[in-house]
């Protein structure tokens, strides 16, 4: 098995400011280069997250991020979700998120859990240039309290890749010993940043 682990600084940052979802995307391109994430920003050069940047208590986001094979393999493409620091877990238990890949829920939980991704989730498999999509939900409650301003939590994801045959090729064994394995381990840290001072202003300026 080929294992590469890729530590990503994925910022998470919310925002009000986005006027519609914004796409994001994971390309599994292949070897040597593996998985890429897009598009980037000034916070971090793999911030997929950009309709998530100074929100409000109140506040629902989404963000749809697109998983695709632009390799020449056929694939079978998988995510969980790793445990959060204990340093982070008050605080992104107080806030709700939802995952959906195309018609499912793969997640509905604080991000704080690893819930229904404990173990690999399925997304499908891909020919080139096949592609899923994954809309993120994430509420922050209104009654979020002045002692989490400017808070922060990570939220780790790995995706895992399997090239294989063509897409009806059937699945035998224990998959963590085939050969055909290349498990690519891209641990996402999600930074969730809650600017209640935002909030204390706005009630300021409107007495």
């Amino acid at each position: 098995m080929k294992k590469i682990n890729l530590f990503l600084a994925l910022l998470l940052v919310l925002t009000l400011l986005c006027s519609g979802a914004s796409a994001a995307m994971v390309e599994y391109r292949g070897q040597p280069e593996f998985f890429a994430f897009l598009p980037g920003s000034g916070y971090s050069a793999s911030d997929m997250f950009t309709n998530f940047k100074d929100c409000l208590p109140g506040d629902t986001l989404t963000q749809e991020i697109t998983v695709s094979n632009i390799s020449l393999k056929n694939v079978r493409i998988y995510m969980k979700a790793e445990p959060v620091d204990e340093a982070d877990r008050d605080f992104l238990n107080q806030l709700h998120m939802t995952v959906d890949c195309a018609d499912a829920n793969i997640f509905d939980a604080a991000p704080s859990q690893t819930a229904q991704l404990t173990d690999y989730v399925y997304l499908g498999s891909f020919k080139n240039k096949g592609q899923t999509t994954l809309t993120v939900n994430l509420t922050i409650p209104a009654e979020m309290g002045n002692e989490y301003m400017g808070a922060i939590g990570t939220v780790p994801w790995t995706f895992m890749v399997k090239e294989i045959e063509d897409e009806l090729t059937p699945h035998t064994g224990d998959w963590y010993q085939l050969s055909t394995w290349i498990a690519v381990c891209a641990v996402l840290l999600a930074a969730i940043v809650i600017l209640l001072l935002v909030h204390k202003k706005r009630r300021t300026q409107e007495q």
